[in-house]
C-alpha cells in the first residue's frame, strides 16, 4: 500500500531461515509460534505477540522453534528513516501492528488508508528495548507539527464525501503540506481517532442508514459499503454500535 508493504509467512517447526538481510526498514509482528533471532548485536527470543525491529541492510538469521511461526511483516519505505539498531519494540505500536495483521486478514475498500494511518501511528508510537532511550526511538524525520482546524476539517470533508472510496493518507498530507506522519498525529489529536477508524465510522454511519431506510439484505449492503463480507460488517458494525446489523433494524423498525 503506497509506500508500505505487508507480508504474512509461515514457517515450519524446526526451521532455520539463514543470515540474510532487507533493502528497507520493517517490523515484524509475531503473531504465532516462537524463534530464536541471531543478528550483530547478539541473539534473543522471540514469542507470539511480540514486534521487532530491523534497519535497512541488517544482516541476521533465524530458528523457529519446535511449534515453527507465523510472522507478520510491515516493511517501511526509504523515506522514512528510523534511526535505531536492531531489537524490540514495546509501548502502542505493539497494538498498532497488531491491527495491522488483523485489517491485512480482513482487507476491504478501506484498508488502504487504514494501513497508512496504523502504520503512520506505529512509527510514531514506536519504544525501542535494549536500553535505548524511549525518546530518541521516535521517527525523528516526523516532528509534531500543529495543523489549523481548517486545513484538517477540508481533509475530514473529503473523507466523508466517498468513505467507501477514501483518498491516500499519503495524498491528504500532501495537500495539507506535511508528513504522512506528522499528518496522522494532527488528525488524531483534531477528531480524537486515526484516519483510518474516522473512516470507519463514517461507513458505520452509512450502513446505519441503509439498514433503516431501505430492504437491501445486509449482506447487500456489505458489499455496496466495500467490506469484505456480511461477516466483516457485522463485526466492524457491533464493534461500533453494541449492535448487530440485523439487530439494530429490528430495534429501530419495531
Amino acid at each position: 500500500m503506497g509506500a508500505v508493504t505487508l507480508t504474512l509467512s509461515d514457517y515450519d517447526p524446526g526451521f532455520t531461515v539463514p543470515s540474510h538481510a532487507h533493502a528497507r526498514p520493517y517490523f515484524c509482528y509475531v503473531s504465532a509460534g516462537d524463534f530464536r533471532e541471531h543478528g550483530v548485536g547478539g541473539s534473543y527470543a522471540a514469542s507470539r505477540g511480540m514486534l521487532l525491529f530491523h534497519p535497512a541492510t541488517d544482516t541476521h538469521a533465524d530458528e523457529f522453534g519446535a511449534a515453527g511461526g507465523r510472522c507478520f511483516n510491515i516493511e517501511i519505505g526509504a523515506s522514512v528513516d528510523i534511526a535505531r539498531d536492531a531489537g524490540v519494540v514495546r509501548g502502542r505500536a505493539v497494538r498498532y501492528a497488531a491491527e495491522l495483521h488483523r485489517e491485512m486478514r480482513a482487507w476491504d475498500a478501506a484498508s488502504a488508508v487504514v494501513v497508512e494511518g496504523l502504520t503512520a501511528a506505529l512509527v510514531a508510537r514506536a519504544e525501542f528495548a535494549h536500553g535505548l532511550d524511549v525518546d530518541r526511538g521516535r521517527e525523528r524525520a516526523a516532528p509534531s507539527v500543529r495543523r489549523a482546524p481548517a486545513e484538517l476539517a477540508r481533509a475530514a470533508e473529503r473523507l466523508r464525501e466517498d468513505p467507501c472510496n477514501p483518498p491516500s493518507l499519503e495524498l491528504l498530507a500532501n495537500e495539507s503540506g506535511i508528513s504522512v506522519i506528522a499528518f496522522a498525529r494532527a488528525f488524531r489529536r483534531q477528531y480524537g481517532a486515526g484516519v483510518g477508524a474516522f473512516v470507519r465510522a463514517e461507513r458505520v454511519k452509512l450502513a446505519r442508514s441503509e439498514l433503516v431506510k431501505s430492504r437491501k439484505t445486509v449482506s447487500a449492503i456489505a458489499a455496496e459499503l466495500g467490506f469484505a463480507d456480511q461477516a466483516h460488517l457485522t463485526r466492524v458494525f457491533r464493534e461500533a454500535t453494541g449492535w448487530t446489523p440485523a439487530a439494530f433494524r429490528r430495534a429501530m423498525l419495531a
